[in-house]
């Protein structure tokens, strides 16, 4: 990771450099429970009689998973440039 990707990190999440693989494990965290809310939620709704509700809370699940990615990949980065 880039220091400049670090301090840019640091800044957005208010927490100081050695805090930061913690802040964006529970940003993850975060990020993994909404998903399941989300996923829930639809699975719930599918039976329901409006469908573009249920297609926006499915496009909602992957967007969620792909930004739970993300900060995956971040922390990942962030731990090999350690």
């Amino acid at each position: 990771m880039r220091a400049v990707d670090t301090v840019a990190w640091t800044e957005t999440l208010g927490v100081g450099r050695k805090e930061l693989p913690w802040a964006l494990r529970n940003k993850a965290r975060q990020i993994a429970e909404v998903h399941d809310d989300v996923t829930r939620l639809r699975a719930t709704l599918a039976a329901g009689p409006d469908e573009e509700l249920v297609i926006m809370l499915s496009a909602a699940s992957r967007s969620l998973a792909e930004a739970g990615v993300r900060v995956s990949e971040t922390l990942s980065d962030l731990n090999r440039s350690a």
